[in-house]
């Protein structure tokens, strides 16, 4: 444990992330409420914040081309470790020593954070660690969303390849932090015991049931009366279970009054080149009869809009194969939704029959999921128990006076 000098009582963390808020921006903002010195470093363009110290970095060229191919993970995430270090030095010349140094691991800038802040506790954010087939992987061939043909004998030691920055971090880690204990359980058992599970929290003052304020009808885009199925996560791709859902949606509109609302872009944020060189919408539309003025793509929403969407939703439906659970789960089940959830290890964690329907993607009938949500009776039920299950576990009143509990504990 590093224990705080005399002369400063007030800890002081630096969030170090390539991109901002991320992950750490809530939580940070919340520390400066409490009294800490926050700080965040990251490779985006961070807004000025009063009483928040950002230090920026960039790498000062593009990795290699020449890298060999099982070195390129490593490659990139020292480019990003350098601009990092460097960024950090000018700050501790300035005077600038975080008593924490908390970072993203996997793409690399912290992994030299101990090396800059010797005296810090080094805690590195870990997500995911890749293992071939993955458990995403495996699922995806099943449900034979991936293009045919066997797989490049290389292929699994280019995934392990992506795991050597995250092992440097774990290595030099005093103590590690991991959002779900299905994440916690990719990693090997030589690291898994030195990570602490904890997600990052869901405002669930904000991703609140509807209110008799709320406008029906979504500014117009929708019927007051019709009924409302909601799809919304960052991509139209197979890990998300997007063409199951669209697979589903003539069936689904088949019952009159009924909407479906898509959100999201249409790109591919998980998965390999096959996936990312399908335009999954594109495909999805021409396979499927749907009828364009009851199928809605509305794009990206803030979140204002997003929550309204949430709010408005007569049933909501996230399906995800064995990956990072989305935030946007959470958040619906925050907003009280009416769900459909794939019956899989992440979603399971936090959703059970008492807060869903739950549907298998390898052998269930989302269609049939989605009227059973509809007309069952229970909607009141699962809505009450998808918010009462936040409430108890993630939500931000519990989850960051619990995290800095602990931060506070290493520090001794």
């Amino acid at each position: 444990m590093v224990a705080l000098t005399a002369a400063r009582r007030t800890p002081r963390i630096l969030f170090v992330h390539d991109n901002h808020p991320a992950q750490f921006g809530a939580f940070g903002q919340w520390l400066a409420g409490q009294g800490w010195e926050v700080a965040f470093a990251t490779s985006a363009r961070a807004p000025r914040t009063a009483g928040l110290r950002v230090i920026s970095y960039a790498p000062h060229r593009a990795p290699s081309s020449a890298t060999h191919p099982y070195a390129q993970p490593m490659d990139r995430a020292a480019l990003r470790a350098q601009a990092f270090v460097r960024a950090a030095l000018a700050a501790r010349r300035d005077g600038y020593y975080p008593d924490i140094v908390m970072a993203h691991s996997g793409w690399g800038a912290g992994m030299f954070a101990k090396d800059v802040f010797p005296n810090a506790l080094f805690v590195p954010y870990c997500e995911w660690w890749y293992r071939y087939p993955g458990p995403d992987v495996a699922y995806l061939a099943a449900l034979a969303e991936r293009e045919s043909g066997s797989p490049s004998i290389e292929a699994p030691m280019h995934e392990r390849a992506r795991n050597a920055p995250i092992a440097m971090d774990l290595a030099s880690a005093d103590a590690a932090i991991c959002p779900t204990a299905f994440q916690a359980a990719q990693f090997p058992s030589v690291f898994r015991q030195a990570l602490t599970v904890q997600h990052d929290g869901i405002d669930s003052d904000f991703y609140s049931p509807a209110t008799s304020a709320d406008d029906w009808t979504l500014g117009g885009l929708v019927p007051e009366d019709a009924r409302v199925v909601t799809y919304a996560t960052r991509g139209m791709e197979p890990h998300r279970g997007f063409p199951q859902f669209m697979t589903a949606l003539p069936l689904i509109l088949r019952e009159a009054g009924t909407i479906a609302i898509v959100a999201g872009e249409n790109r591919v944020a998980y998965g390999g080149d096959a996936a990312r060189r399908v335009d999954w919408k594109e495909r999805a539309v021409e396979m499927n009869d749907i009828d364009p003025a009851r199928c809605l793509f509305v794009g990206h929403l803030d979140r204002i809009a997003y929550r309204a969407l949430l709010r408005r939703s007569d049933v909501h439906v996230y399906l995800t194969v064995p990956f990072v659970l989305s935030w946007s789960a959470l958040e619906a089940m925050s907003c009280g939704c009416n769900l459909v959830l794939s019956d899989t290890a992440p979603v399971r964690e936090f959703a059970d029959s008492v807060s869903a329907v739950l549907v298998d993607l390898l052998n269930g009938d989302v269609a049939a999921a989605v009227h059973r949500a509809l007309h069952d009776g229970e909607a009141m039920r699962r809505r009450a128990g998808a918010r009462s299950a936040i409430e108890s576990s993630v939500s931000v009143h519990r989850q960051f006076p619990h995290k800095k509990q602990w931060l506070r504990s290493l520090l001794g």
